[in-house]
């Protein structure tokens, strides 16, 4: 009997020695073993750190990405904190020039989408509210821009679908009058370069085919035309021709305009010279102009102008009777002198016929030369009282180096005669 309790109690203990061994738990769940790096739930990408799935911001080696309150990395678009990216197919926030459903956009090293103009290897782009790349025209800011296909902001000449347009520095769409190296345009208010005439503030111009103004003498579509320095259109006046009056008439009118003037006659220095009276001077100018074929009211303006209506004051003296400022090259140069009132008035009509006719010779004067600078002059440099100014000369020659020196002639001529 004994022995046999002996043996059972063994046996039991044999039994139990071969049983599994069993941990015994607190929780009715176990526990999940943590761990980091990516790892893909419900068709998400998650990424753990430390045991914990990261939100919001994180970068993994030189990426960064971004992943919403339950840990799912976010791909394609999305807004954040005012600004937008983009997270491409490996959820990766991209950087830089980005080609995203067919357009170009630009994000910056944060990833910010950028919109407005960028500055990006020495070239202007433009990104549109939405971010996309402007091409083609874009007005800005009232302004307008052309960019290329590829983005790249013009500057200068474009010749956009036939018609020429100009971009300034900024890249600014030109409108109105533009100085293009030392040349003029006229950009309509469309920005398209014209050509052919131009009114303007009530002014008439003309563009050549190439858009440059024109100035000087101009045959245009068989007629001769005249333009300024300026390129404004004016109707030449010929120094050479008869007066509009008849003698008397334009002799009067010579004393009128002088008299209007408020000067008063220099009868005691001029009596000297043979021209006691204003009658006697404006008498002696209208038959030495007529005798060569010149306009005496252009001798008349000139004279006029040059003296100041015979006050003189500037390096010629008016004992010299020089009335036109003859070899009076300035820096204190006094001119030419001459005997007497008709010889100098002589001088002065002999200088403007070799200026205004290419035929003119010494031998074709009505009287013997006293202009001693006739053989200076190339001669028909300049047939229109418009011309004698050297700036306005096509050739760029003439009496006087002021600006509008003739058109000033024209005017004074025009006050007086008309």
């Amino acid at each position: 009997m004994g022995s046999h309790r002996i043996r059972s109690v063994a046996s039991l203990c044999f039994a139990l020695t071969l049983l599994p061994s069993v941990a015994i738990s607190s929780s009715a769940e176990p526990t999940p073993a943590s761990q980091d790096g990516w790892s893909l739930q419900d068709n998400s990408w998650v990424f753990t750190r430390s045991g914990h799935i990261l939100q919001g911001w994180f970068q993994d080696r030189s990426s960064w990405y971004w992943a919403d309150s339950e840990g799912r990395a976010v791909l394609g678009w999305k807004h954040i904190n005012s600004s937008w990216y983009y997270f491409n197919s490996s959820n990766a926030m991209v950087t830089g020039w980005q080609s995203i459903g067919g357009k170009w956009y630009y994000f910056t090293t944060s990833g910010a989408m950028h919109t407005g103009w960028l500055h990006n290897g020495n070239t202007w782009y433009y990104l549109d509210s939405s971010g996309a790349m402007a091409t083609g025209w874009n007005l800005v800011n009232n302004t307008w821009y052309y960019l290329t296909q590829s983005g790249e902001m013009k500057t200068g000449w474009v010749d956009n679908g036939g018609t020429w347009y100009y971009l300034d520095s900024s890249g600014a769409m030109a409108t109105g009058w533009r100085s293009v190296n030392g040349t003029w345009y006229y950009f309509k208010t469309s920005g398209a370069m014209k050509t052919g005439w131009l009114e303007n503030n009530g002014t008439w111009y003309y563009l050549a085919p190439s858009g440059a103004m024109v100035t000087g003498q101009q045959d245009i579509n068989s007629a001769t035309y005249y333009f300024a320095s300026d390129g404004t259109w004016f109707t030449p006046t010929p120094i050479m021709g008869a007066p509009q009056k008849n003698r008397a008439t334009t002799i009067q009118a010579m004393l009128n305009a002088y008299a209007q003037s408020g000067h008063s006659y220099p009868s005691g220095a001029l009596s000297i010279g043979g021209a006691p009276t204003a009658l006697d001077f404006f008498s002696i100018l209208y038959d030495e102009a007529t005798a060569e074929g010149i306009n005496p009211e252009v001798v008349f303006a000139q004279s006029m102008l040059e003296t100041a209506w015979l006050s003189f004051g500037g390096d010629v003296k008016i004992q010299q009777f020089n009335f036109a400022g003859l070899a009076a090259t300035g820096n204190g140069a006094q001119g030419n002198g001459f005997p007497d009132v008709r010889t100098g008035l002589r001088a002065q009509v002999q200088h403007l016929r070799v200026y205004a006719d290419p035929h003119a010779t010494v031998s074709s004067l009505t009287y013997p030369l006293v202009d001693q600078r006739f053989d200076y002059v190339v001669k028909g440099s300049a047939p229109i009282v418009e011309y004698l100014g050297i700036q306005e000369n096509p050739q760029h020659r003439g009496w006087a180096t002021g600006k509008n020196y003739g058109f000033h002639i024209v005017a004074l001529m025009k006050r007086s005669f008309s």
